[in-house]
This record gives structure tokens, C-alpha cells and sequence, in this order.
């Protein structure tokens, strides 16, 4: 494996809160200490940029409808690739429900390679995840998943799920947990407001999610299960949490990058490209989210990546199904978006999307330390990056929820396990 030395970089250091001029090695896949440099190593000067560990997604929908999943995977492992992300954690769909050991062995075993990023898997919570029947939680804890959701469904039957947190708390599985009360959001489309209303779509009320924003907490409360609420869209969610938080309650969210930046205004034309889960709400919400992850209310930013090819999403606004893009907007996104000095940006999105989403899962956050495995990208913040939908290109997903847009910053080099994979 191919040797390389990083020179002049800044390195951003969650651990410490330190963002330090410094250069490493890559030597064997792994951190080693510059003495061991070799001539034939690859010298990278990379002047003031930024070397960042390497993002950990926590909800991504890895299966395409209407392609191989190897296929599915190779381009999501793309797309995460020029988006800065080493590690994801994929949702239960994968070539089928993982809601046994089978499923998850075939994937380990036959599907995921050495190719790919860091892919790290979940079970289902309860049976095919339709909420009726619990999984066998501890025989998935043994084929290897780090966590059981049913995302991006919700049980419905609070009984049911309340012996589900129990019992995935006895494995020390954490849940997670896409809230959404269907009986107060049946079909819907779009966020419940006048522009949903002057649309004819029918909406999906901040409330549908905060009920069960609720039922997560009092059951973290009283069970001490390890609950993590995904994609939180609401204002009111927010503050149903930092309450929690303040009494102590051990439950942990995030929200994704999209929903930090866009609100319901994108899809004024009927965008099915922007039709999302949560659906995207309006600016107050959006502020919110920003103020919560600044407070650290919210522990983590996602991407929600759910990838569509232009003959599933170019359907009746309603009909199209629900889901956007996000591994190689999110960073990006985040970094053009918050309002703050640039090292103290990169220490909070180094925060927000590595260092906690792996706490979160149980799982050693990537470091800089000689003898670990080189999981990082390189961000340039005085450069562009450019991005718009590809609608020749149907394997890895069409559907971003912007037809183009222009973001500060750009990603020039991620190393996967060690290896410069751009």
C-alpha cells in the first residue's frame, strides 16, 4: 500500500478542541510517526487546508429500488467518497429486510468489500420493520449490527415498541428512532401549512413528529435505553429535547444537513426531487435546528441519504416516493451554512459529524494517533464546490433536492482505511 505525507495542513482534533498546523504519515493504511518516512512516499503539500477525520453518516438508505445492491453500493461508496464521509451506518433495507442473521451475514460476507467505505450495519426493530412483531434483537446483535431501528418507518403500537427499547436495552443496542405518528400524518406529502394547503397536498404537522419525539424520551427516562431520534425536522422537537436534556434524560438526535439549510419553499413547483422524510418545514425550524445544534441540543448531523433514479422520483408530487441525496452535499452544506469562525466551524462539524455519531453507535471515533487507521479528508475552505442533478447518471440517485447550487469549500482528498480514494 501506497505511502503519503501530509504537509502544512491544519489538523482539526475533536478530542482536544485543538485545530493544529501539523504533518502526518500514512504508512500502511495506518498513522505512523514521521521518522519512518520513505522516499518513495507521496508528498501532498496542502498549504491551509484543513485535514478532517473522517465523517461517520448515521441514517443511510444504501438500496436504490431497481438496481443490483452491489451496484447500489459501489456508487453510494462514490458519492460518500467526494462528500468527506469514511463510515456510514446503512438503515435495514438491504437486499432484504434485516430482520434476521441471514440477511446480514449475505451483506457482510458477499456484498460489502474492501472497495467500499466503512459500512457498518443495522437490524430491523421489529419484523420486516412493519411494527407488529419484535425482531430477535440479540441473534442480530450476534451477526454483528451496532444498532435496530425501523427507519424509515416508526412503530406505530407504542407496547410494542416500549418492549423493543427494553429489549434492545439489554443487548446495549442503541435505538433508532425516525419519529413520525402516521395517525396524524396519514399520506401525507409536505409540511401542514398555507403553502401545503394552497398546494392541495396533505400535510404532515410538526406535532406528528413531537408526539413520538415525546415517547422516546419518557422511555429513555424511565428505561435508561439508548434512544437516538433521527432527521428531527420541529422546532418543537427541539425544545421537547433540550428539556429532556437539562433533566438528564440520556437521549441523543440529529438532523440532517438539508433540513439545517432548505425549508418547504423548495418545492413551491411541485420539485418531487425535494420531497423528503421528514418533509422540509419553514425558516423558523430551520433556525431552531441551527440553534440546537449550536447549544448542542443536537448531537449529530445526517444526510437522510435515500437514493432515487429520475423515472421513480418524475411522478405526480404525491405519488413520487419520499427521499433526497445527501453524502456528497452534506459537509459542504453545513460548513456554507453556519456563521462562525472557520476553525471553530470545523471543530463543531468535526463534532457533529464524526466524533459523535460514533460515540453514539459505541463505536472508537477516528483520530490522528500513530497506529490507527487513516479515516480522513482534506477540505479546502477558500475554494467552490458545485453540484447539480445528473439525470444521465440513474445508479447512485438522481434526487437532489436542488436542480444546482454553488457551496464555500471543497473536498480534494479522502482516505478510506489508508487508502486515497480521491
Amino acid at each position: 500500500m501506497k505511502s503519503f505525507l501530509l504537509k502544512n495542513g491544519w489538523a482539526v482534533n475533536p478530542d482536544n478542541d485543538k485545530v493544529e498546523n501539523k504533518d502526518l504519515l500514512i504508512k500502511n493504511g495506518r498513522f505512523c510517526e514521521l521518522s519512518n518516512q520513505k522516499s518513495n512516499t507521496e508528498i501532498l503539500d496542502l498549504k491551509e487546508s484543513f485535514i478532517m477525520p473522517g465523517l461517520f453518516d448515521l441514517r443511510c438508505h444504501i438500496n436504490q429500488p431497481g438496481i443490483s445492491i452491489k451496484e447500489s453500493l459501489n456508487a453510494l461508496s462514490d458519492k460518500a467518497v467526494s462528500g468527506g464521509y469514511t463510515s456510514v451506518l446503512a438503515m435495514p433495507a438491504l437486499s432484504s429486510m434485516a430482520d434476521n442473521q441471514e440477511t446480514i451475514f449475505y451483506t457482510k460476507d458477499s456484498i460489502i468489500s474492501k472497495q467500499h467505505i466503512n459500512i457498518h450495519l443495522t437490524g430491523c426493530l421489529t419484523l420486516n420493520s412493519k411494527g407488529e412483531n419484535l425482531a430477535p434483537l440479540g441473534s442480530l446483535k450476534e451477526s454483528g449490527v451496532v444498532a435496530v431501528t425501523d427507519c424509515p418507518s416508526s412503530t406505530q403500537n407504542n407496547q410494542i415498541y416500549s418492549k423493543a427499547v427494553e429489549y434492545a436495552s439489554m443487548f446495549n443496542m442503541p435505538v433508532i428512532e425516525l419519529a413520525r405518528d402516521l395517525s396524524l400524518s396519514p399520506g401525507a406529502s409536505a409540511h401542514e401549512g398555507l403553502l401545503s394547503l394552497k398546494m392541495g397536498l396533505k400535510g404532515y404537522p410538526r406535532i406528528a413528529e413531537e408526539l413520538f419525539v415525546s415517547r422516546s424520551i419518557l422511555l429513555s427516562k424511565y428505561t435508561n435505553a439508548k434512544i437516538h431520534l433521527t432527521s428531527i425536522s420541529s422546532g418543537g422537537s427541539v425544545e421537547l429535547i433540550r428539556g429532556a436534556k437539562k433533566e438528564g434524560v440520556e437521549i441523543t438526535c440529529d438532523i440532517t444537513s438539508n433540513h439545517l439549510c432548505y425549508t418547504e419553499d423548495l418545492i413551491g413547483n411541485y420539485d418531487s426531487f425535494a420531497k423528503a422524510t421528514p418533509p422540509f418545514r419553514e425558516d423558523e425550524d430551520r433556525k431552531a435546528l441551527i440553534e440546537g445544534l449550536m447549544d448542542k441540543t443536537i448531537d449529530a448531523i445526517s444526510t437522510g441519504h435515500q437514493p432515487f433514479s429520475i423515472d421513480d422520483k418524475v411522478k405526480e408530487f404525491d405519488l413520487a416516493p419520499s427521499g433526497v441525496l445527501g453524502l456528497e452535499n452534506s459537509f459542504c452544506q453545513a460548513f456554507t451554512e453556519l456563521k462562525m469562525q472557520t476553525k471553530e466551524k470545523m471543530l463543531l462539524l468535526a463534532n457533529t459529524m464524526s466524533r459523535m455519531p460514533s460515540k453514539i453507535l459505541g463505536i472508537k471515533p477516528e483520530t490522528f494517533e500513530v497506529g490507527e487507521k487513516a479515516n480522513i479528508f482534506v477540505f479546502n475552505p477558500k475554494d467552490k464546490t458545485n453540484l447539480s442533478r445528473e439525470y444521465e447518471k440513474d445508479i447512485g440517485g438522481t434526487n437532489l433536492p436542488f436542480k444546482s447550487s454553488e457551496f464555500d469549500g471543497k473536498i480534494i482528498h479522502t482516505f478510506v482505511n489508508g487508502e486515497k480514494k480521491l
